[in-house]
């Protein structure tokens, strides 16, 4: 599919977007739209000679035929090899069996000097515009790239196109269609082997590619986008650069996030015959409200590395503060996590917190406790500091979620919340360095009958 790029549309924000909200926990309805067809493109016919005379060289592999006029070298030259692997690969997601496939091939054209290729016969006039990559039926198309990963990436991004409209019947809407893209072409490629659908861990990885960072600019220019924005992307939505970036941020966190995955990932079985935009609503309805919150802590965190797994929030049955107060453990390894203790708005509570954890590990052991380690931050606050926050589950969204906007704790803190509902807790840091972190917080929690004489006996 085209990947160009233009200026981008408006957008509403995060907050925006919530505002509208109703009071259901379904998203309002979209309009029906089938799957996108695809047709087998047009016919070209080749002249290996004529194009050899023309300077352009034939590379293949089993599932990949690719012509270009980029000169050798090993990151061009082991293209088709690596499209050939990733087939394997998108094999292995979709659930198709490696014997339906052996003799499916793309071909595809990787121009330098798109005048040669015209010339040659390989680019046809009748093609859309594009400024980038294009698919369609059998051909692929991508112009030749300053960075070899990004290179890499486009070409796959097409053949994921074409893999899919030819064993799936189709790739859906246009935030399915270019999520999917770029979730599967989003890769690491060495020694001859390749992993698909990879969170890149920094910058360095993905030269090029730029998806974390179009959200990031977006998000801090105020055009944050919600899932339902998204999936009403339109069939020109793509001709701007930003929906990349968005669409695979959407696809990537159902995904990668384990209390939507097995639901998201069935959705593939449904292009032939139904709308997807709205058979993923429907799979979602029950926990509309929670996706959408959840979904708000993962952009307003999205970095290089980011861990779903385990920043994936972790809910509980909530309960009034007993009379003797509550002792909870907190995960260091965890992002937000529920106490179980519903605070009331104007009363005054005193948290006490304890425990010495694990943070970070390089060549030595970085160990904190609840105050944090002052001599590096994490958002303007100390890394591994204790935080919390109180959110009323039992409401829908009217705002951005109290979980985006944490507030100190650390060792102890009096506080008295302005709204009530259940307390959240977890230390401060990256949602990508979360793996190496070991250890528990361990939090009192009691009700502060003296607030107006802290010194009092209780």
């Amino acid at each position: 599919m085209d990947e160009s790029v233009a200026p981008s549309p408006e957008h509403r924000s995060l907050a925006d977007l919530l505002d509208q909200q109703d009071d259901s926990t379904f998203p309002p309805p979209v309009i029906p739209s089938p799957p996108t067809p695809q047709s087998r493109g047009p016919e070209i016919l080749i002249d290996d000679g004529k194009v050899a005379a023309a300077g352009i060289r034939k590379l293949t592999s089993q599932h990949l035929t690719l012509y270009t006029d980029v000169p050798a070298q090993p990151a061009v030259d082991d293209l088709p090899a690596a499209f050939t692997a990733a087939v394997e690969s998108w094999c292995r997601y979709f659930g198709i069996d490696p014997l339906h496939v052996i003799d499916w091939q793309m071909i595809g054209f990787l121009m330098q000097d798109r005048l040669r290729f015209e010339a040659a016969g390989l680019l046809p006039a009748e093609l859309p515009p594009f400024l980038n990559g294009y698919q369609q039926g059998m051909y692929l198309w991508a112009d030749e790239q300053a960075d070899d990963y990004y290179r890499r990436h486009l070409v796959l991004h097409e053949g994921v196109h074409g893999f899919m409209s030819q064993f799936l019947g189709g790739i859906g809407p246009p935030w399915y269609a270019e999520g999917m893209a770029e979730l599967l072409a989003t890769h690491r490629w060495q020694d001859g082997q390749i992993q698909v659908a990879i969170m890149p861990q920094d910058r360095a990885e993905t030269p090029g590619w730029g998806r974390i960072r179009i959200v990031q600019d977006q998000l801090r220019a105020g055009q944050g986008m919600m899932p339902i924005s998204i999936m009403n992307y339109g069939p020109q939505a793509h001709l701007q650069n930003e929906p990349y970036g968005w669409s695979w941020a959407l696809v990537a966190f159902l995904d990668g996030h384990p209390d939507y995955r097995e639901r998201f990932r069935s959705l593939h079985h449904r292009i032939r015959d139904t709308d997807v935009t709205l058979a993923c609503q429907q799979l979602f309805a029950a926990d509309w409200i929670d996706l959408n919150e959840q979904w708000q802590i993962f952009v307003v965190d999205l970095d290089y590395g980011y861990d779903l797994e385990r920043t994936a929030v972790q809910r509980r049955p909530v309960q009034p503060l007993p009379v003797d107060g509550a002792t909870v453990s907190i995960d260091a390894s965890r992002g937000w996590q529920s106490t179980g203790i519903r605070l009331d708005a104007g009363s005054t509570y005193q948290l006490q917190a304890s425990g010495r954890y694990q943070v970070g590990q390089t060549s030595d052991i970085w160990w904190c406790e609840p105050g944090g380690i002052t001599i590096q931050y994490h958002q303007g606050q100390p890394l591994g500091l204790l935080v919390g926050a109180v959110r009323d589950e039992s409401q829908p969204l009217t705002e951005l979620s109290p979980l985006t906007r944490p507030e100190p704790v650390g060792l102890s803190r009096v506080w008295t919340p302005t709204s009530s509902g259940t307390l959240f807790l977890k230390i401060n840091e990256s949602a990508a360095s979360l793996a190496d972190n070991q250890g528990n917080v361990t939090v009192q929690i009691k009700l502060q009958d003296n607030a107006l004489f802290p010194d009092a006996p209780d």
